[in-house]
């Protein structure tokens, strides 16, 4: 029943025909005329009859099966009830008690009144057979008719009011529902797009990756001689200026190589190009595998290579030189797959930054000496600079000299 229209229904149940005609007289009274009530009050002292301002629906039953029926269809057509007035005795049928029980079964807000006489079943039976309940009046017969009209009032609109409340709550679950259902679906967008960031996160995360990975390729193809792998010219003389400069300012010591392959050109001339590649290949190779984690190689130029050993003395870098020409010449020659019985030497200087140079140019330079040096002094050796006059500072010295560290019985091979 819509919440905003007042219920004014009520069912009399009771098995005395004359009660059902009291009951309309008091719910629905015949108006009569102004001078009628008024000759009414003046001869018998008697009240008008009560004018209840509201109109009331009255429908009766003599019985309590007859009740459930009109109860059952009124909720059927969603006009329900608001109160009901019981009469506890209704032989031979139900009695009030059983009759409210089963009226209660089917409309659960409908507002009772029990009418009846004191000798009827005391209010301790009442309660313990209905239980504690506010939806439960008991109205003493004989009963008056202000008292009948003030009950049904006050019981049709507390009915009014629950109806009303039901409503709204009512009202407010549906709003609840559809607000959750847009929360859901918020909550499911917002999960969806997460989602969705989340793999942009990953995607540009990987992109990142992929990126810094290749600007390191790009980095090293720039930095690298694609022949070989080692330094390419430009790269290596930045670290070895940053080296050079790091040696002078903290006092380390700081020694550079000069290598060259002897007697390339022959290798060229006999056997081609890619052969060529290939020794060049073949001495990088050997190079690399005889250094340390701190030092360098680069490809200086042709078959020339620069190789830098930071913290290193004179001693130990001729000493690595050394090493490093016995090696190539033994295992350089046997990597080149395309000349069977090749066999590869190289000729090294060695410098330190010692003997005063000022410049990592002036420190390739003295080494570049050194190397050539070597070369005249009959290739595949190892020649380090000294200087001329022991013991004296070799900013005091005008020339340094070149001492060999190879013994000569090992060079014999390249002659």
């Amino acid at each position: 029943m819509p919440t905003d229209i007042p219920n004014r229904r009520i069912l009399v149940v009771d098995d005395n025909l004359t009660i059902h005609s009291d009951f309309r007289r008091i719910f629905q009274p015949e108006s009569e005329p102004k001078e009628l009530a008024e000759a009414r009050v003046a001869l018998f002292g008697e009240a008008p009859s009560i004018d209840p301002h509201e109109p009331f629906e009255v429908d009766c039953a003599d019985q309590g099966r007859t009740a459930l029926a009109l109860v059952e269809a009124a909720d059927k057509i969603g006009r329900p009830y608001a109160v009901a007035f019981v009469d506890m005795r209704m032989p031979p049928g139900w009695d009030g008690l059983e009759t409210i029980e089963h009226l209660w079964k089917v409309d659960s807000t409908l507002q009772v009144v029990v009418c009846s006489a004191y000798s009827d079943q005391p209010w301790e039976e009442i309660r313990d057979r209905i239980g504690r309940t506010d939806k439960l009046l008991i109205l003493q017969k004989p009963f008056n008719s202000i008292e009948v009209l003030q009950q049904a009032t006050a019981l049709c609109r507390k009915w009014d009011l629950a109806n009303k409340a039901v409503g709204r709550l009512n009202e407010l679950s549906h709003l609840v529902d559809e607000r959750t259902v847009e929360l859901q679906h918020a909550n499911r967008q917002l999960t969806e797009m997460n989602g969705a960031l989340m793999r942009t996160v990953a995607d540009l995360e990987a992109a990142q990756a992929e990126i810094l990975r290749q600007n390191g390729e790009l980095e090293r193809l720039a930095s690298r001689d694609p022949l070989t792998g080692c330094l390419n010219r430009r790269a290596f003389y930045t670290l070895f200026e940053k080296a050079f400069a790091e040696s002078r300012d903290q006092g380390s010591e700081l020694c550079c190589l000069m290598v060259d392959i002897d007697h390339f050109k022959r290798v060229n001339d006999r056997y081609g190009h890619a052969v060529g590649d290939q020794a060049i290949q073949a001495v990088a190779h050997c190079l690399h595998a005889g250094l340390r984690l701190a030092d360098m190689v680069g490809r200086y130029g042709g078959e020339e290579f620069s190789l830098m050993f930071p913290r290193t003395t004179l001693a130990e870098a001729s000493e690595l030189a050394e090493r490093l020409r016995i090696r190539i010449g033994a295992e350089a020659g046997g990597r080149v797959r395309m000349a069977d019985g090749l066999v590869l030497t190289v000729s090294i200087g060695v410098s330190a930054i010692t003997f005063g140079a000022h410049t990592p140019l002036e420190l390739i330079d003295q080494a570049d000496k050194a190397l050539y040096a070597a070369k005249e002094g009959g290739r595949n050796c190892v020649m380090a600079m000294d200087l001329l006059v022991p013991g004296l500072n070799p900013a005091e010295q005008l020339e340094l000299q070149v001492r060999r560290i190879t013994p000569r019985s090992s060079s014999s091979i390249a002659r």
